[in-house]
């Protein structure tokens, strides 16, 4: 009898096991959340979603949890705001918006309060936002009325204490509030999704005003690249530790007048930067590989 009970145990746990699998791995991942961003997913059926504002530290403290549905970082007034909304109204079971973290220049935390209370003008502008663009311009109104109406924001802006923040959290969860009525609003309607693919032969264009030559120089501890005209002459060296040094040079200066040729070169520097600071192997055209020990 003692067994029979054992093995009925073991099964209980195992189907409650193979369902919790199935709503973390799969059934959230297909369905939601809807747009793209730097968050963890817990528990979509959980009642709280949390913004740690600009604080990707917090975020990072805090993790992937059961305990709420959904935590991310959201760093701007507008576009991040549109994306929290756009997360939130998909899901019905998020009724609480915690902000914690610190407040940055650009208001996310007050902005948000703002929305819920006061929602935006004609222009789109959130009503009462101390943001410097606190415009959504990818919101329809009834979306932002959702908002309004589904979640009820917690305030905890300036709080780090991650213990402070998941007590918070599991007073909300206590309230055992039911999904928010209504049907769910989906993300953009029309926009254009492109799959993206490269082909060199159709890609390709010569740049009139030269090629570069790239490689690290590890005895200055630097990126050295030589640039060329299109008879292979040598016209300078351009010396620099950073990409963003080198590329911004070139473009300053006119040495290079083809966009796709542009994208090149930010995309080589980038690697021949990481090389340089972790002491791997570049070689261009190539990409990076650790060095042999």
């Amino acid at each position: 009898m003692t067994v029979r009970t054992n093995i009925d145990l073991l099964m209980v746990r195992a189907v409650g096991t193979l369902d919790w699998i199935r709503q973390r791995f799969f059934t959230a991942r297909e369905n939601w959340p809807v747009s793209v961003g730097r968050y963890y997913v817990g528990r979509r059926d959980r009642p709280v979603a949390i913004s740690t504002l600009g604080s990707v530290e917090l975020m990072e403290q805090i993790g992937r949890r059961e305990e709420f549905a959904i935590i991310g970082k959201t760093f701007t007034e507008n576009i991040g705001i549109e994306k929290v909304v756009q997360n939130i109204v998909s899901n019905p079971a998020i009724r609480f918006l915690l902000v914690c973290g610190p407040e940055s220049q650009h208001k996310v935390g007050q902005s948000l309060i703002a929305l819920k209370q006061a929602g935006v003008d004609s222009d789109g502008r959130i009503v009462g936002s101390l943001g410097k663009i606190p415009i959504l311009k990818n919101l329809r109104r009834e979306q932002i009325r959702r908002f309004q109406k589904q979640v009820e924001m917690v305030d905890l802006i300036g709080e780090e204490r991650v213990e402070t923040i998941m007590a918070k959290v599991a007073e909300l969860n206590h309230r055992n509030l039911s999904p928010f009525q209504g049907e769910s609003t989906p993300w953009q309607d029309k926009i254009e999704h492109v799959s993206c693919w490269h082909r060199e032969s159709l890609d390709y264009q010569v740049d009139a005003a030269g090629f570069f030559v790239i490689q690290i120089d590890r005895r200055a501890s630097e990126i050295v690249v030589e640039h060329y005209n299109t008879s292979f002459q040598l016209l300078r060296a351009l010396h620099g530790k950073k990409a963003i040094d080198i590329y911004s040079t070139m473009i300053r200066n006119g040495w290079v007048t083809v966009l796709g040729h542009a994208a090149y070169l930010g995309r080589e520097l980038a690697m021949a930067e990481f090389a340089l600071v972790h002491g791997w192997n570049y070689e261009q055209n190539q990409g990076v590989k650790p060095s042999p020990r």
